[in-house]
């Protein structure tokens, strides 16, 4: 039956055209929280107002600081490159502690910003109230 149309809608709709991977994500949504796609939607606009912008003013800092720990390390590597490029290519066991170095200021930069996505991922869930659906964690406890 269509219904007549008596006026405006009482409750505003969202109608939105998503890309394939944001559709595919949606629809893993859907399975790990066990909640309709609307559901998922209208909590995530509610715990994205509650939960503030991504970065909150220390992550900022934080983001602020790595940047320069990565400039830090590019400048050190061009470095290395210009000298190799001159010729003049150090022993590989005197190289050692600068790539040494070098590789445990990424990974200290790369643990910093896992931190922040996960921490702001479960605080931006926790005010969706959404949960892993228990099937899917009963899945993952059995393997």
């Amino acid at each position: 039956m269509v219904r007549a149309n008596s006026g405006p809608r009482k409750k505003p709709r969202l109608r939105t055209e998503l890309s394939d991977d944001d559709a595919a994500r949606l629809d893993e949504a859907v399975s790990l929280f066990g909640l309709p796609k609307a559901e998922i939607v209208r909590r995530l606009i509610r715990a994205s107002v509650q939960a503030g912008p991504a970065l909150s003013s220390e992550n900022m800092e934080s983001v602020v600081a790595l940047a320069t720990e990565v400039r830090q390390v590019g400048r050190t590597l061009a470095n290395m490159l210009k000298v190799m490029r001159q010729g003049r290519v150090p022993e590989l066991a005197a190289a050692e502690p600068v790539w040494s170095d070098l590789h445990a200021a990424i990974m200290v930069i790369d643990d910093e910003l896992t931190w922040m996505t996960v921490t702001h991922g479960e605080r931006l869930r926790g005010l969706a109230k959404l949960s892993v659906a228990d099937t899917v964690t009963d899945e993952s406890a059995a393997a």
